[in-house]
């Protein structure tokens, strides 16, 4: 990351329990130095929400703990998912060439495409899979460059400093 520049960056969801893992007190310096605004969408607090009550980790309810940390990292910079991110997420669906189902995609392309319309920098996410594979990303651009958008950068975790 240029250091002088401010980045938006949308954290996929499965990055939350790595910040809680190891990497929340970088993040939050991050955050409060003004070096990274960190935004996120309906598609991400479902997923969230989806994790079941009865799950632990370290003793404590894992989705009320990932919840926290989104809500605390996101704070009032969420975006609805409405139908120009949902029709945007249909288009990389066509294009896309993988043998993901798109239950399982899909998700990932509303993401996507959420970071995409909103001009975000960055989506920071572990998901070399689905989302960040390289049939996603080529998708994504060739979509993005036909209706006039910048495709975000993809990173890892660890590469926020």
């Amino acid at each position: 990351m240029n250091p002088k520049k401010q980045f938006r960056a949308m954290f996929d969801t499965n990055i939350y329990q790595s910040l809680y893992d190891a990497h929340q007190e970088k993040i939050l310096k991050l955050v409060q130095s003004g070096k990274l605004v960190v935004y996120g969408c309906k598609t991400i607090r479902d997923e969230l929400r989806d994790i079941p009550k009865h799950v632990k980790y370290d003793g404590k309810g894992l989705r009320n703990l990932l919840l926290q940390i989104y809500d605390g990292l996101v704070k009032n910079h969420s975006y609805p998912v409405g139908k120009p991110i949902e029709t945007l997420a249909e288009e990389y669906w066509s294009d896309y060439q993988g043998g993901v189902s798109k239950r399982k995609i899909f998700p990932d392309f509303l993401i996507v495409a959420t970071a995409t319309i909103h001009k975000l920098d960055i989506i920071v996410s572990h998901d070399d899979k689905t989302m960040k594979s390289k049939v996603a990303i080529k998708a994504y651009k060739k979509t993005n460059e036909r209706n006039g958008f910048e495709t975000p950068d993809f990173i890892p975790l660890e590469k926020l400093n």
